[in-house]
């Protein structure tokens, strides 16, 4: 497009080439400053309100490691140590627990490295973090849902087993209907667009 309308102008005046080519370079490095400035404005908001949810899943699950289900034991020997730290469920909620935390204290890093405003990496982190929230949000809900099964399963087994359900099913389904629209463009191209544009979105 901008050699056709180049081409054009000089067959209108070939006198003129020199300013043609200023105009078309003028033209050029103020879309791409403008591009830069759009590009840094959404990143901070996003920035922001990604580190906002990153800084409180990492709050919640620094806090519910040290309000253990089930409490901790009074008996001489094992005082202070985890009543329930030999079932497989109360082990469950630790190793879920941690990475939801240290997942979303990476998120968070990573929000305060992108402030430097390197335009490269902001064009390329928002996939990463996407990434790594939503595996923060899953490891969470499995922490909730590994911690409640621990102390409901010895009376309440039905109940344990609904709230697992329901707390593994919530992350996929909201990352289903967040990325519905690019599924429904990847189902339409059936594989024939190879980019890693569609992975930025």
């Amino acid at each position: 497009m901008q050699s056709e309308v180049s081409m054009r102008m000089l067959k209108a005046d070939p006198e003129d080439k020199g300013e043609i080519y200023n105009l078309i370079k003028t033209i050029k490095d103020q879309v791409t400053e403008k591009a830069r400035k759009d590009i840094r404005t959404l990143t901070k908001t996003y920035t922001s309100n990604t580190s906002l949810v990153a800084i409180l899943l990492a709050t919640i699950t620094f806090a519910a490691a040290f309000t253990l289900p089930g409490g901790y034991s009074n008996n001489a020997g094992s005082e202070g140590l985890p009543i329930m730290s030999r079932k497989l469920a109360f082990q469950a909620f630790l190793i879920s627990d941690t990475l939801a935390m240290c997942t979303s204290l990476t998120v968070a890093f990573v929000c305060i490295i992108a402030r430097w405003e390197d335009l490269e990496f902001l064009l390329y982190y928002r996939s990463f973090t996407k990434k790594l929230m939503w595996f923060a949000y899953f490891a969470t809900t499995t922490a909730f849902a590994t911690g409640l099964y621990t102390v409901l399963a010895p009376h309440l087994p039905w109940l344990a087993i609904a709230i697992c359900v329901v707390s593994v099913l919530l992350p996929i389904l909201t990352k289903l209907i967040g990325e519905w629209p690019l599924l429904k463009l990847r189902i339409r191209l059936l594989g024939s667009f190879e980019s890693d544009l569609i992975d930025m979105v």
